[in-house]
């Protein structure tokens, strides 16, 4: 079989080189297909993965892409192969004293297992299908076939009379469809203008995996980078969304309105699906998650709610050796009692998976963990009983950071102090042995002096301290820089603003000392 030695030739150009996996601004789906097209997303384009052929790009790199690739090779959901026609325009094509340039042996591009007898030649086919399919053209039939001896001979046999059919393949250069170009942009947001040309069904999945509906979600005016942070397609990957991110609105509570979205498992998988991952043995049931749970905590959290660690925690559930009750080695410790509420608060350690509020009322009169509405109820509780608020909140500015906020107008003078800090009714001031209340009672006859009392605005500008500031704080005796702002300094008429300046203030409570 020789094809025309025009067209062969006009696949030999070399092609351009890829651009090493690095992902450009934009590209246009649309263009000829080059190898600056296909390289950001395929690093590799070596040996061909559809089964029945045996394909290597490089032993064509001296061919051109569109030689091959005649329009693009993704569009709508669809992967577009070169048909075998265009192979035959080099495949056993003889090209002057050069000979053939390249061969026309079937086995050289299929394994011996392939079927190469088409899906469309069926059992009759040598009867009618194929005199009909044949009226349209035999040059697809010499692909294969060698005419005189297949062909010809058959026909005479029959008496069928028919000339001979011509036993050349003539190459053909398909023709490109002609679209509008469709560009996408790879470094910018995740849009469906981004995805709908290659993806004109986006709730297409593999099935038996998930039950996902984009517009659902579209519908709640959710931004497609919610979920899609990085654009889809990466060099050599596809970027799908992982599970963790689902639950960014699935199982979560909005205050008052309630659930965002179900975290009911069937909602998103069909019932036939496996929930349980293929890492989850029964070694790794039995011990070896401590490991995971300790450090993704929120990653068990998608799947296992606290009550379902308990029970196997706290001895209830018999699941094998290692179910019976296991006590810490730091929880067997005295200071344990006093200082595991403060770890609780930071959220360190793993409480839930022991503890659940069952366990904590034991020696909690106060619901543990607060519900979500505590803040404005808690009142009448820390009044009854607020040695036990304290066996946590053993910082007083986790209280006084919302208790002085609605009084940071009010004067600095004994009656608006001393209901709440009884100690503050001592007197002289300067020998009540807490500081803090110590260096706020001394100016309570400030009005005295100057007329009017201090308000408390007048030197906290904001309540509470960071928690870098309150750890300072009790590495040290008084800030004093606050205090030489008005004691010792002198105002604008040169009078000095308040009396015992320098070490004079120290001394009024530690007298010999200084």
């Amino acid at each position: 079989m020789v094809a025309g030695i025009a067209v062969a030739t006009t696949f030999l150009l070399v092609a351009s080189p890829p651009v090493g996996g690095q992902i450009p601004e934009s590209i246009d789906l649309t263009a000829d297909v080059e190898a600056t097209n296909c390289a950001p997303c395929h690093l590799q384009l070596g040996e061909s993965t559809k089964p029945g052929l045996i394909f290597s790009h490089g032993n064509h790199l001296m061919v051109s892409c569109t030689g091959c690739h005649y329009r693009p090779a993704h569009e709508g959901s669809q992967l577009f192969t070169p048909p075998m026609e265009t192979c035959y325009n080099c495949h056993g094509v003889e090209h002057g004293p050069a000979g053939e340039l390249a061969t026309a042996e079937c086995t050289a591009c299929h394994p011996p297992s392939y079927e190469f007898r088409p899906d469309g030649h069926v059992e009759d086919w040598a009867e009618k299908p194929h005199a009909e399919s044949a009226r349209a053209g035999t040059n697809r039939c010499v692909m294969c076939h060698d005419a005189p001896a297949d062909c010809d001979e058959c026909h005479d046999e029959l008496g069928l009379d028919i000339p001979p059919v011509p036993n050349t393949y003539i190459g053909r250069l398909l023709e490109k469809p002609m679209k509008p170009a469709v560009t996408v942009y790879p470094t910018e947001p995740t849009s469906m203008g981004q995805c709908i040309y290659c993806h004109p069904d986006i709730d297409d999945f593999l099935p038996g995996r998930i039950i996902f509906a984009h517009a659902d979600h579209l519908r709640r005016n959710y931004q497609c980078t919610v979920c899609h942070p990085q654009f889809g397609h990466g060099v050599e990957e596809i970027k799908r969304p992982d599970m963790m991110s689902c639950y960014r609105c699935h199982g979560a509570s909005h205050a008052a309105a309630g659930l965002i979205a179900t975290e009911d498992c069937l909602a998103c998988h069909p019932k036939d699906f496996e929930l349980k991952p293929s890492d989850h043995t029964k070694k790794f049931e039995r011990g070896e998650h401590k490991k995971r749970a300790s450090k993704e905590q929120e990653y068990c959290g998608m799947c296992h709610k606290p009550e379902f660690c308990v029970e196997c925690h706290m001895g209830r559930r018999k699941s094998g050796p290692g179910s019976e009750l296991v006590i810490p080695v730091d929880h067997k410790r005295v200071e344990w009692l006093s200082s595991h509420g403060k770890l609780f608060l930071q959220q360190e350690g793993a409480c839930g998976s022991c503890h659940d509020s069952k366990s904590c009322t034991v020696c909690h009169k106060t619901v543990m963990p607060h519900p979500a509405d505590w803040l404005k109820n808690h009142a009448d509780e820390a009044e009854e009983d607020p040695e036990d608020c304290r066996v946590c909140h053993t910082d007083r500015n986790s209280c006084q950071n919302c208790h002085h906020d609605a009084v940071k107008r009010s004067e600095l003078i004994a009656e608006n102090c001393v209901p709440c800090h009884d100690q503050m009714k001592q007197e002289p001031a300067t020998e009540i042995p807490h500081k803090g209340f110590a260096e706020h009672a001394v100016h309570f006859g400030v009005e005295e002096v100057k007329g009017k009392p201090y308000k408390c605005y007048d030197c906290h500008v904001t309540f509470g301290s960071s928690a870098a500031a309150q750890q300072i704080a009790k590495l040290q005796g008084h800030d004093l820089r606050l205090c030489y702002d008005c004691h010792g300094s002198l105002d604008v008429y040169d009078r000095q603003i308040a009396p015992y300046p320098g070490a004079s203030l120290c001394r009024r409570c530690h007298a010999g000392v200084i």
